[in-house]
């Protein structure tokens, strides 16, 4: 038969426990931080091409004309971006709407990005803009994990020279993807 033991239950030692989990935890944040991307997603830009075109809209003659619509000439600039967009990611990344700054030696000016399916109709417009700008990129394009993408983001800035565009002091595009933020390069 046993022996009686009415007092407490000798304790053991838990420092080899705690240091063993504790290397353990150590060792699983340094595999995380050894095997995850510094950069989620590389932007590089390898071309910017100027579009300048000049339009002109005459006064209809003769028999009905529109009130209000006057003839009158306009200059816009449409500046293509082409950019290589690498995913270092294991899971796909979406990019939402650009954003492109102009800083000329009067003002800072905000460009209108031309989304894909509005590239489409602007190509109806200018066919010379079709072999410039291939592969329109903006919001809602998907690039697949561990793949690069390449594409054209295309500028508008309204009123605008292609000699402001070579003046300029400077100018910078924000590529803002989804739930990783914006990145922004300067542009040529």
């Amino acid at each position: 038969m046993p022996d009686l033991n009415l007092g407490p239950a000798p304790q053991r030692n838990r420092t080899p426990a705690i240091l063993i989990s504790a290397v353990v935890l150590a060792a699983i944040a340094a595999a995380i931080y050894h095997f995850s991307p510094r950069t989620p997603a590389q932007i590089q830009v390898q071309k910017v091409d100027i579009f300048a075109p000049h339009t002109e809209t005459k006064a209809a003659k003769g028999g009905m004309h529109i009130l209000g619509t006057p003839s009158f000439q306009e200059d816009n600039l449409y500046v293509i971006v082409h950019v290589s967009l690498k995913n270092n990611l294991r899971q796909p990344i979406f990019l939402d709407a650009p954003e492109a700054t102009l800083t000329t030696s009067t003002a800072n000016l905000a460009a209108t990005v031309i989304s894909p399916t509005d590239a489409l109709r602007l190509e109806q417009s200018f066919p010379q803009i079709a072999p410039l700008a291939p592969n329109p990129l903006g919001s809602g394009t998907e690039i697949a994990p561990r793949a690069t993408t390449e594409g054209s983001i295309i500028l508008l800035y309204s009123t605008l020279s292609d000699d402001a565009w070579k003046a300029k002091k400077s100018s910078t595009l924000t590529v803002n993807i989804t739930h990783l933020g914006p990145q922004t390069i300067d542009l040529p």
